[in-house]
């Protein structure tokens, strides 16, 4: 049995050991790790060879996040990572939405993207996208200009039911977080995609209604409100474990 978590910043746990023998003990056993920049990659591989030798696996993600500035030299010293690093998937990478940013930080971030997309295309790996409400439309107009691109999925994506069934149509797939518990908008989200463009994710340690920090744990709980509040009898935990092999390209040896 195995449930997959794939979307956590490693980094940013406040007790590792304690959220790694949690989600094994709720059979969550394979996370995504993305680093949002070279920083977080370096102090996701302190912390990840401080772990005892536990039965988790994982994948590694990084990206330049689009809610932050980052350097010229970020953008260089990712590339080597990329180039020279097990990486699994380019994320998560995007436009922003929530913070500011000055017209020369906006810019560099977006010749970024294409940058970054131009890797994962190169290299054929998955890619995640952070582009919510206004961002997802001009996010797909991008994609647009990468056709070699299909293992793409939108990070607790928010956006209107038009744009939702362009990225079901090209194959992309959806990350859906524990808000789906709280929150009419993801309930209606889910309602209109398929379950085999579906993802779970919970973004830890970000604080989701009802817990602190949240850990990979709480995807279990998640598995378990799918089968209580979806129009139909199925198999989340299952399809949710073959959409995430099939979108980082994981063989079942992982």
């Amino acid at each position: 049995m195995e449930i997959w978590d794939t979307h956590v910043h490693l980094d940013e746990l406040s007790n590792l050991s304690y959220a790694v023998n949690l989600a094994l003990r709720h059979n969550v056993t394979h996370w995504v790790l993305v680093a949002t920049g070279p920083v977080a990659y370096r102090r996701q591989s302190q912390l990840l060879a401080t772990l005892p030798s536990y039965s988790l696996r994982y994948l590694r993600a990084i990206g330049l996040h689009p809610e932050y500035d980052h350097s010229p030299e970020a953008l260089l010293e990712t590339a080597r990572i990329v180039e020279q690093e097990p990486i699994a998937a380019i994320g998560e990478i995007g436009l922003p939405t929530y913070r500011f940013l000055t017209r020369s930080q906006f810019n560099r971030n977006w010749h970024a993207v294409y940058i970054q997309l131009g890797w994962a295309e190169r290299k054929d790996l998955a890619v995640i996208i952070h582009a919510v409400h206004e961002a997802t439309e001009p996010m797909l107009r991008i994609l647009e200009e990468f056709p070699n691109l299909h293992r793409v999925v939108f990070h607790w994506l928010k956006a209107p039911r038009d744009i939702l069934h362009e990225i079901a149509k090209r194959g992309y797939y959806v990350g859906i977080t524990p808000d789906i518990s709280f929150y009419p908008r993801d309930r209606h989200l889910l309602s209109l995609l398929s379950p085999q463009r579906v993802i779970l994710e919970t973004d830890s340690p970000w604080p989701h209604i009802g817990h602190r920090i949240s850990s990979p744990a709480i995807i279990a709980q998640l598995v378990a409100t799918l089968n209580q509040i979806a129009p139909r009898s199925f198999d989340w935990m299952g399809q949710t474990t073959l959409n995430a092999r099939r979108l980082f390209g994981v063989s079942s040896d992982l």
